[in-house]
């Protein structure tokens, strides 16, 4: 490609081995980008190509910017092309982690360019430029889980562009903020939510003993994941149409990312055992003081007796209050979410953008939207009906 600056390119990655190529440089590029959290890490996102490109019908487009031929600006880029999406958006450009079918969900969140703090105003010339000089070989954008700080909500400010865009509140973020200390976190709980953990907790201490085991290597972390799964479907089994745990693909990317992830310390699944017997568990990412809360399960046979989930989640916090690290409950769409009351956790609004050159597309879009809001609106009571009957 051109450049539009001395001494500064912007190059295109098609393939997946300049892909796998780029990872020492993206590494180093992400470890220096204050907004990169782990979901925009070479190790989620190649993984996330690895099982997914295929099953999507996408291709690579990603758009990396060298400055005095050093990596300054990754913008992780794919264009998919599946249908039925394709009727209505056609070829849509996506954040490498998003574009999964549902019933296939990784639910990547806060993907954003990845660029050095000094480089963000050039990085959004770049892209804006480029996209919109070649805009006959894309015709939507589709951006979730933004955060309201992210660079690329920046993009196409200049009065020259012709591309439509639309940013909308999408769902919220759920964090702990920071605290002094547990005793801090557990005054702000609600009253019944703080008695309950000294209840349950005593109980659970008296009954016997009591550990939270951590999956520090490859072998306990794939035994962990089986018992994850175990526990999820014993709970939601019957309560909903999807249960993620029995996606082939699912399965796929966490076996992956599992293998790249715990020898770093990145990923975990932590298991509340009792007499050696595991009660709950819950899987997590952590990198640059975040700790993501991402999928959690327990058995039900003591779940009375001792809220065992509820008695981990709190542990957890109380772990990352100590450690002075951001313990994020990632994304709710209720803004009232149990979450505010139970652990004492903070909302912020997450956002969707969109972009198109195409007018059109954008008002097909809100209008399909429309329709499918309506149609869930009216299978959720039925479905709840028939399973009630």
């Amino acid at each position: 490609m051109g450049s539009y600056q001395v001494n500064t390119q912007l190059k295109i990655i098609d393939s997946i081995n300049d892909f796998e190529n780029i990872r020492e440089e993206w590494n180093m590029l992400y470890d220096e980008s204050e907004k990169a959290t782990i979901f925009s890490s070479w190790d989620w996102m190649f993984t996330w190509w690895e099982v997914f490109n295929k099953a999507i019908n996408s291709k690579l487009f990603i758009l990396v910017i060298y400055q005095n031929e050093k990596l300054i600006g990754i913008a992780p880029f794919h264009i998919s092309h599946s249908f039925p999406k394709s009727l209505i958006q056609g070829r849509t450009i996506s954040f490498i982690g998003c574009g999964e079918e549902t019933p296939d969900k990784i639910v990547s969140q806060y993907a954003d360019f990845i660029v050095r703090p000094e480089h963000e105003s050039l990085m959004i010339s770049f892209v804006s430029r480029y996209l919109n000089e070649t805009k006959s070989q894309w015709d939507f954008a589709d951006f979730l889980f933004l955060l309201d700080s992210s660079i690329i909500s920046k993009c196409f400010k200049f009065e020259e562009t012709k591309i439509h865009t639309d940013l909308n509140q999408y769902g919220n973020r759920f964090y702990i903020p920071h605290m002094k200390s547990f005793d801090d976190f557990q005054n702000q709980m609600g009253n019944r939510w703080s008695k309950m953990f000294t209840k349950k907790n005593k109980k659970l201490e008296n009954d016997g003993e009591v550990k939270i085991e951590s999956s520090n290597d490859i072998d306990t972390a794939k035994k962990a994941f089986k018992q994850l799964t175990e526990m999820h479907e014993a709970r939601w089994n019957n309560r909903t149409d999807i249960n993620i745990f029995k996606s082939k693909l699912f399965n796929e990317f966490h076996a992956k990312i599992l293998e790249r992830l715990v020898p770093q310390n990145k990923a975990s699944i932590n298991t509340l055992v009792i007499n050696n017997e595991p009660l709950a568990s819950y899987y997590y990412f952590t990198d640059k003081s975040q700790l993501h809360y991402y999928q959690s399960g327990f058995h039900t046979m003591h779940a009375n007796r001792y809220s065992p989930l509820f008695l981990l989640v709190c542990k957890e916090i109380d772990l990352a209050i100590n450690n002075n690290s951001l313990f994020d409950f990632m994304f709710d769409e209720n803004p009232d979410s149990y979450k505010k009351e139970q652990y004492a956790a903070e909302c912020k609004p997450m956002y969707r953008l969109m972009w198109s050159p195409h007018k059109s597309r954008m008002l097909k879009h809100k209008y399909a939207k429309s329709i499918q809001n309506r149609y869930l609106k009216f299978k959720t009571p039925l479905l709840k009906f028939r399973k009630n009957k």
